[in-house]
């Protein structure tokens, strides 16, 4: 099992590659993997996560991404610490992690061969997400660099100093100034790339010491037409120029006659206010002489043919706080305590590592404390607007150093850098032409702004360092425009999410889910916006698009927050995603959270639910063909009672909204009447429309609805006793969706096949399943995998007659205010079995009772039968045939057929041919018809 991220992200394993979705995901794989086989605090990896727009809830929101995390790896390898998560590999399967050990070790011992061995891991340049993590590229370029010092074995001669010391030392860099020397032995034409504040001219600078004839030409005074002059003026303070007696020459003249015949470097500095002329003056220069070289600072590209570049990022992080902890000591007397290290990383990273931001950050210690200067850079160009007073006025302060790029960008590239600001997930390529489009501008704008060192492009989005987004939202905030950028921006991710979302409901859905999982900071700072503007309209638009990627997600509790939010009950009814937001909204409305009842009445209800299903005719959908018959069916379970009358609810549809359905929609309707068939133990219906359902879905291929038609058509096959028929459906019904929903759900189906190889009798298969179902919920380590883990388990020592090992699999598991009914029930019917096998009676009994009621109450009427055959277990075992063979009839009647092959029904059966004819002593048995599920009559049988 390896993990590889030179060159792109890729994830192998042992059954072929992982594919982790969406940018949170594989921001944490990439966190996780830096740190691997060690545990990463939850507090660093929110930092590292969320450096920007922060959720409400970092514990709650990390915990899942860890699961969504878990569902994308091979078991057991994200497991939960006290305090924090850990990737479970080796340091040697992460190409980055055994990269950085193998520089470790060839610089310790001086040793060109471990150095070779490294750099054959760099196969291409290395993935990340996107922002937030640009201190590990420094670090690994940093050592990249040392490697290759290293393999060359051949270090470059330091030549006398040419130019003034410097008054400060230089820290970190090392790497940098090695390729700048490199690239100057091969290539004529050198621009040192950064954004500002990087340290680009201090780079610039002392490469020119080291040189034996290095000119500096400082350009950041000049303005346009002033360049040539500024060449000029450098050059004659730094060459003897002869005396001539001709007429005075241009500046271009007097420098050509000076370098004529010269090895000498010219370094252009600070060129990007002046790029153009800058650049004819170096192709000028270039041509001059053979011996001319030209090393150019900027911040965008000159664009002269052969031209070489060194990117001067951010500092590797031991750097920046190197340089911190030093500017800190020099502001205070003494650099940060142990206590304040953690506060220090912050401030750093905060600061993008950008050398003057860190240098002016460390100057206000000299007044405040560190935890005071992290809390001011929420507002960091305020905190940082006081520099070195004989500093360039552009190194100042924080804002003059991102106001000198400002100043030289087009109208097109400003508009284009403050809408970059109001997407926190950054810009997919492929969306930038519609988003630049909203705003008016052209699309190229966001490549010049990587050009300009204000962007970075990375596995196809456009982002943004944490500065330069605070820049572009201050401008907002300054202009009054804020608001009104991040509508225009929740109005095209609107967009994009619908017509993403037409993809989610087919053969696309994977793609789909990929692009919604990308811009999901994006999506829910939209929603934000749009609840600030008070616009329900609006964002019932964007749930619109959210609803079915949210629903397959299962993040019930984000749509239940957000449904909440956008309806708006006297809202016109008047457009499709009104109607089926507020469809979702009463639908929700007759299923109250467990221990709550509904607050609607069945008039009010009725009243609206007739309102809604003329409108969603009105607007047809593959989704509004589904608000009659999903709105009935509400309905009838709002106003049914308990007990029988609770086995009444159906799917009703008329022959005309099935006609006139969609596909996809007839696909659902289909498996709904099925799972209503189960419930209702109507196996025909189950076995025919399970069929259909199939069917449709694997012809449109929605790989979701084929999972969930799939699972209904087990359960109809392993009924008919056609189980390797309902083992080959089981096994591609898990295939179909893994990935796409909850690891708890995809167990349920692993559980599925388990329990259809114990019928099978293929015991040995079926434990070896179980311990995958284990292994998988560990990774995962939510209660509800880990409680179906152990229920699969249970079952398993079940159909293996040890009592001991079953009862002890269900007394691991550890349930959460709210589980459902039914899974209380099938706990304590399992908790049952297990005692029977360990001939406690009693305890069995008095776990029946309970799994009755709570079987009764969920209306899961599986479940009831269920409980019914472990009933009829407890009547076996105490030797009460009569009602043992009618809990088992009952079970039958309410499932729809009996069980037969079931390990537990097996087990009765042999106990019961144990007995003797005349065995049994109970009274006569109820009264009432079979199907009843009423928990007070069915007690009888256990009286």
């Amino acid at each position: 099992m390896r993990v590889r991220f030179f060159g792109g992200l890729s994830v192998a394993t042992d059954d072929g590659d992982a594919v982790v979705p969406g940018r949170g995901q594989q921001s944490l794989l990439l966190r996780l993997a830096v740190d691997a086989g060690t545990t990463v605090s939850t507090r660093a990896l929110a930092e590292d996560l969320w450096p920007l727009d922060a959720p409400d809830d970092p514990r709650a929101a990390l915990q899942s991404l860890v699961s969504r995390l878990r569902r994308a790896l091979p078991a057991g390898w994200v497991s939960s610490t006290p305090g924090g998560y850990r990737l479970d590999v080796d340091r040697r399967d992460v190409d980055v992690t055994h990269f950085q050990d193998l520089v470790a070790e060839a610089r310790s011992a001086g040793d060109a061969d471990r150095a070779r061995e490294a750099l054959a891991l760099w196969t291409g340049d290395v993935w990340t997400p996107g922002e937030g993590f640009d201190w590990l590229v420094r670090d690994l370029l940093e050592d990249r660099a040392h490697a290759e010092r290293l393999a060359a074995a051949a270090p470059a001669p330091e030549a006398p100093p040419a130019l003034p010391a410097p008054v400060t030392s230089l820290i970190g860099r090392g790497d940098e100034l090695d390729a700048i020397r490199s690239r100057l032995t091969t290539d004529r034409l050198v621009t040192i790339l950064g954004p500002g504040g990087a340290g680009k001219t201090t780079l610039a600078v002392e490469t020119a010491r080291a040189l034996a004839d290095a000119i500096v030409v400082e350009l950041a005074p000049a303005a346009s037409g002033e360049v040539w002059t500024a060449i000029a003026g450098a050059v004659g303070r730094g060459v003897r120029v002869r005396e001539t007696s001709g007429p005075p020459s241009t500046s271009a003249e007097r420098v050509a006659e000076a370098v004529a015949g010269r090895e000498v470097v010219l370094v252009l500095d600070n060129c990007e206010h002046v790029s153009r002329e800058a650049a004819d003056a170096a192709l000028t220069l270039l041509g001059m002489s053979g011996g001319v070289r030209v090393l150019a600072t900027s911040r965008e590209p000159l664009g002269i043919p052969g031209e070489a570049f060194v990117d001067l990022g951010p500092l590797p992080p031991a750097d920046a706080d190197a340089l911190f902890a030093r500017r800190v000591r020099s502001a205070r007397g003494s650099e940060p305590s142990v206590d304040e290290h953690d506060v220090a990383a912050r401030i750093v990273r905060r600061l993008d590592g950008l050398p003057l931001a860190i240098e002016l950050a460390a100057a206000r210690s000299r007044t405040l404390t560190l935890a005071e200067i992290d809390t001011g850079l929420d507002d960091r160009f305020a905190l940082l607007s006081r520099g070195p007073r004989l500093s360039s006025e552009r190194h100042r302060t924080l804002r003059a150093l991102i106001d000198w790029s400002w100043d030289t960008l087009t109208d097109d590239e400003r508009i284009a850098l403050r809408v970059a600001a109001v997407f926190p997930d950054g810009i997919g390529a492929p969306d930038a032409p519609q988003v630049a489009g909203a705003f008016d501008v052209d699309a190229d704008a966001f490549d010049a702004l990587v050009d300009r060192s204000l962007l970075t492009r990375r596995e196809g989005r456009f982002r943004m360092l944490e500065t330069v987004r605070e820049y572009g939202l201050d401008r907002l905030r300054a202009d009054g425009d804020e608001e009104r950028y991040r509508r225009a921006a929740a109005d095209v991710l609107t967009d994009l999410a619908a017509r993403w979302e037409r993809d989610v409901r087919g053969p696309g859905l994977r793609a789909a889910l990929a692009w919604f999982d990308a811009n999901d900071e994006n999506l829910t700072a939209a929603l934000r916006a749009l609840a600030r503007a008070d616009d329900r309209r609006g964002g019932a638009r964007l749930l619109r698009g959210l609803l079915w990627p949210w629903a397959i997600r299962e993040r019930s509790d984000d749509l239940r927050r957000a449904v909440a939010d956008v309806t708006d009950p006297a809202a016109p009814l008047d457009d499709e995603p009104t109607v089926v937001v507020e469809a979702v909204a009463l639908f929700a409305a007759a299923f109250p959270e467990p221990g709550g009842a509904s607050a609607l009445s069945p008039d009010v209800y009725l009243a609206r639910r007739t309102a809604l299903e003329e409108a969603a005719r009105r607007h047809p959908s593959e989704v509004t063909a589904l608000v009659p018959p999903l709105l009935r069916l509400a309905g009838s379970v709002l106003a049914a009672g308990d007990g029988d009358a609770a086995r009444t609810w159906h799917v009703d549809v008329t022959d005309a909204e099935f006609e006139a359905a969609p596909p996809w929609s007839q696909a659902i309707l289909h498996t709904l009447h099925a799972g209503a068939a189960q419930n209702t133990g109507d196996t025909a219906t189950l076995g025919s429309e399970s069929e259909r359902a199939l069917a449709m879905f694997t012809e449109i291929g929605d790989p979701w609805g084929t999972g969930f038609a799939s699972q209904l058509r087990a359960e109809w096959l392993v009924l008919e006793g056609r189980l390797d028929e309902a083992l080959d459906v089981t096994d591609h019904s898990s295939d179909a969706i893994r990935g796409l929903s909850s690891v708890s759900d995809y167990l349920q189906q692993r559980a599925q096949a388990v329990g259809i190889l114990l019928r099978l009798g293929r015991d040995d298969e079926a434990r070896a399943r179980a311990d995958e179902i284990a292994r998988l919920a560990e990774a995962d380590g939510s209660v509800r995998a880990l409680a179906q883990a152990a229920m699969t388990a249970a079952h398993v020592e079940v159909a293996a007659g040890n009592g001991e090992a079953a009862l002890a699999a269900v007394e691991r598991i550890t349930l959460e205010p709210g589980f459902p009914d039914q899974f209380v029930a099938w706990r304590d019917a399992q908790r049952a079995q297990a005692l029977l096998l360990l001939d406690r009676h009693e305890e069995a009994r008095e776990a029946l009772r309970t799994a009755l009621t709570r079987a009764a109450q969920s209306r899961d009427f599986p479940i009831v039968a269920t409980v019914l055959l472990a009933i009829a277990g407890w009547n076996a075992a105490t030797g009460r045939r009569l009602h043992a063979e009618e809990a088992l009839a009952r079970a039958a009647a309410v499932r729809g057929a009996a069980d037969v092959r079931d390990p537990f029904h097996v087990w009765i059966r042999e106990r019961l041919a144990a007995l003797p004819e005349d065995s049994t002593t109970e009274g006569p048995g109820i009264r009432t018809p079979l199907t009843d599920v009423d928990a007070e009559a069915l007690a009888a049988l256990l009286d």
